[in-house]
């Protein structure tokens, strides 16, 4: 099989990259946000930069049937699932415990924060239960079949059920990420 065929040349990845506007790299940050959620050394701009360093360097093919926005999700997805599995296997120093324990005493709201920001994030889906389950495993990294199975849908329902919860997301959080819910 010809590679050509199958996948998008660099100058084509470096034509469609460069043609991203303002709106498009917000969509791309803000799945970047909830990809680098529980990131203990990245955050979402590390991701993303990252993302977009493979892809256009060649390192990660991009095949031709497969849209921007999903392709770079699961690229991103990928390298946060990655950034993880080394977070556990890289056991921490000695000294450096002693500095989360020391910045954990001088804000002790930092865990807090995260854990806020969830149920806040909870809340904001808490009306669309097919978007609220796939937040839930994408908290949990599970892999995306094992997830249409628990949530009971195939893989059209589900990339509907997440393009829903991302853009629940933008629209509730997009202005400093505070959520307030909207009276009507």
């Amino acid at each position: 099989m010809n590679d050509e065929a199958t996948h998008l040349t660099p100058g084509e990845v470096r034509r469609i990259i460069g043609r991203l506007r303002r709106p498009d790299l917000l969509r791309l940050a803000t799945l970047a946000r909830v990809w680098a959620t529980g990131l203990r050394r990245y955050d979402a701009d590390d991701l993303l930069n990252e993302a977009l360093d493979r892809v256009l360097s060649g390192r990660r093919p991009w095949p031709i049937d497969v849209p921007l926005p999903p392709f770079l999700s699961q690229v991103m997805r990928s390298i946060a699932s990655q950034w993880r599995q080394e977070d556990r296997r890289e056991p921490r120093k000695d000294d450096e415990t002693e500095e989360v324990f020391e910045e954990e005493m001088h804000n002790p709201g930092a865990g807090y924060e995260l854990g806020d920001l969830i149920a806040r994030m909870r809340r904001a889906l808490g009306t669309d239960p097919p978007a609220l389950g796939v937040f839930e495993h994408i908290l949990a990294d599970s892999d995306r079949e094992d997830a249409q199975a628990a949530l009971g849908m195939n893989a059209t329902q589900y990339d509907t059920a997440r393009r829903r919860m991302v853009r629940q997301m933008f629209e509730a959080f997009h202005a400093g990420w505070n959520y307030e819910p909207q009276r009507h």
